[in-house]
C-alpha cells in the first residue's frame, strides 16, 4: 500500500486548521473538548497524514472525525481508535475520514460509562470439553463447564461483571467466530496466526459493542466502522481486534442473560 506524499509544511498546515475548527466550535459552545485536546490532535495528525489518499479528505472531515472521537471519550494516545480513509460520495474529492474502535476503547468506555468493573472473561468451548446447558426464556444458560483445551473449537462465551452484583454471560457459536475470522481478509493476516487470542479478542469486542450501544452515551453508528479495504487492515498494536464487526446478528443464535451473583 502506498502512502500519502504530504510534505512537513502541508501537515502542519492541516493540524492548524483542524485545531482552529476544533477551538471555533467549542468557542460557540458546540463542543466540549478535553484540556489537552491539542495535544492529541498532534498524535492522532502524525498517523492521519500517512494514510492512503488523505490528501484527498478535506480539513473539514479530518475535524469531523476526531470530534467524533473526543464525543465518545476516546483517546488516540492510549489506543483506544484508529484512523482509515474512507470512500464518501458527499464530498467534493470522493474522500473522508473515519474512526475505528480499538480493543482498548471498547474496554474504557465499558468501565467508564456502562458500569462494567473487570475486564471481560473470554472462554473458548472445545469439543472435548464437558459442556452443558439450558434455556430459561430464550436465553442460553450454563450450567457446567470443565475445560479440556482439547479438540476443535465448538463455540465460546464472554463473561462480563458489573457493579450491581450483576453478571452479563454472552454466548457465540463456532459458526458465529467463523463469520468473524473469515472476515481476515488475508489468510496469513493477525487472525490467522495468533487463532486463540483472536478468538478470544473477538469475543469481547462482540460482548462490549452490545454493552456500549445500548447503555452508553456513545455513538452507536461509530461502533461499527470498518474500512473498505480489499487487503488487510495493518495494525501497530497486536491487542486490536482485527475483525469486521457485522452490524445485525440473529438474536436466535446469540444468547444473553444477566444473573445476580
Amino acid at each position: 500500500m502506498t502512502q500519502s506524499n504530504n510534505t512537513p509544511a502541508t501537515v502542519k498546515n492541516t493540524r492548524e486548521e483542524v485545531v482552529k475548527q476544533l477551538e471555533q466550535m467549542q468557542t460557540a459552545k458546540f463542543i466540549s473538548l478535553p484540556a489537552d485536546f491539542k495535544e492529541s490532535v498532534f498524535f492522532a495528525m502524525e498517523k492521519i497524514t500517512t494514510l492512503d489518499d488523505v490528501e484527498k479528505v478535506p480539513a473539514s472531515y479530518i475535524t469531523k472525525a476526531l470530534l467524533n472521537v473526543f464525543r465518545n471519550k476516546l483517546d488516540y494516545r492510549k489506543n483506544h481508535c484508529y484512523f482509515f480513509v474512507q470512500n464518501d460520495k458527499t464530498t467534493s474529492t470522493g474522500k473522508s475520514l473515519r474512526f475505528g474502535w480499538q480493543y482498548q476503547g471498547l474496554i474504557h468506555v465499558a468501565k467508564s460509562q456502562c458500569g462494567v468493573v473487570s475486564n471481560p472473561l473470554p472462554v473458548l468451548v472445545h469439543e472435548d470439553d464437558v459442556f452443558e446447558t439450558h434455556y430459561d426464556f430464550g436465553a442460553l444458560i450454563i450450567d457446567k463447564h470443565i475445560p479440556t483445551f482439547e479438540g476443535e473449537i465448538k463455540g465460546g462465551y464472554c463473561v462480563v461483571e458489573f457493579d450491581k452484583s450483576e453478571r452479563l454471560v454472552r454466548y457465540y457459536t463456532k459458526a458465529q467466530l467463523d463469520q468473524r475470522r473469515n472476515k481476515s481478509i488475508k489468510p496469513k493476516g493477525n487472525f490467522w496466526e495468533w487463532e486463540r487470542e483472536m478468538y478470544e479478542k473477538t469475543l469481547i469486542n462482540a460482548t462490549l459493542k452490545r454493552i456500549i450501544e445500548t447503555s452508553s452515551e456513545a455513538d452507536s453508528s461509530e461502533l461499527y466502522n470498518e474500512p473498505e479495504l480489499k487487503e488487510h487492515r495493518e495494525v501497530e498494536d497486536t491487542e486490536v481486534i482485527d475483525q469486521n464487526e457485522p452490524v445485525q446478528e440473529n438474536s436466535d443464535t446469540e444468547e444473553t442473560k444477566k444473573i445476580n451473583i
